[in-house]
């Protein structure tokens, strides 16, 4: 009886190893995280719009013709100035502003991004901050 128990014992075993290898395993041609297939060709990842990140900051350069930006925020994690370079696309869109072109220099501005491929970041949306309408919020009561 002590050998059934153990044949039994290792079928299971057995069959959750090859559940487990076979979850691992991609055999239907889609690209896993590192951009192979499972033919291990390479495919290029495109950068998902579910992963948009979020940065504030004030605007410490501008390149119009090369289409980016460059931020200067606060990391919170480390409690330090850092800059981001962002790029400006078709996909883009703006907030109190028309275009790049309409930024300047010192602009507070607020961003949802993407990070693409190579770590390019890539704006998705670009909100000017103005600090008129928070100073002219509340009503004159005279």
């Amino acid at each position: 009886m002590g050998s059934k128990k153990f044949l039994s014992v290792f079928i299971l075993v057995l069959t959750f190893t090859v559940a487990a290898f076979a979850a691992e395993t991609d055999v239907s041609g889609k690209a896993d995280e590192t951009g192979a297939t499972a033919g291990g060709q390479s495919q290029e990842i495109q950068p998902s719009e579910d992963d948009i990140q979020w940065v504030w900051g004030e605007v410490a350069g501008l390149d119009i013709p090369g289409n980016t930006l460059t931020l200067k925020y606060l990391d919170y994690e480390t409690d330090q100035e850092k800059d981001i370079t962002l790029s400006v696309d078709e996909k883009t869109s703006f907030e109190n502003i028309k275009n790049l072109a309409d930024i300047k220099n010192k602009d507070t501005l607020s961003i949802d991004y993407i990070s693409g491929p190579e770590g390019k970041n890539i704006a998705r949306n670009i909100g000017l901050e103005n600090p008129d309408s928070y100073e002219g919020s509340s009503e004159d009561p005279a």
